[in-house]
């Protein structure tokens, strides 16, 4: 790990049902919704300085479950100017209705907008200028 010597320093949280041991120090195996509810909650009654955000860093799958069940509160998204036709999407059936806020964006040199959103309450229904 001498490419990243602060994984083993903090905790890491995995969320598989195959996958039940990691080389890397500090990692806690998640298989449960209930177990990632759990952990929402821990990081709601310790929000002071010293808590962090729970990231989630190229699973599709694992952001199904988080949309599904009401447990994201803030998404950062980098749009990419290009189709592919096919592959994984972001927003399958199952997301539960929710609003989020454009918090920040930037567009680099190349036209990948980099968009921050923060959750906003329900969604409420109208025309694109309400």
């Amino acid at each position: 790990m001498d490419y990243w010597p602060s994984i083993n320093v903090v905790t890491k949280y995995v969320y598989s049902k195959t996958v039940q041991n990691s080389d890397w120090e500090n990692t806690v195996f998640l298989q449960l919704v209930e177990e990632l509810k759990n952990l929402k909650i821990q990081e709601v009654e310790q929000s002071d300085a010293k808590s962090q955000d729970i990231q989630v860093w190229g699973s599709s799958e694992l952001i199904q479950v988080l949309l599904t069940n009401d447990l994201v509160d803030e998404l950062w998204l980098m749009i990419h100017p290009l189709t592919l036709g096919i592959g994984k999407k972001l927003f399958k059936g199952g997301a539960i209705p929710a609003a989020f806020h454009l918090e920040s964006c930037t567009v680099t040199q190349s036209g990948v907008i980099l968009a921050q959103y923060q959750r906003k309450g329900k969604v409420k229904t109208g025309t694109f200028r309400d």
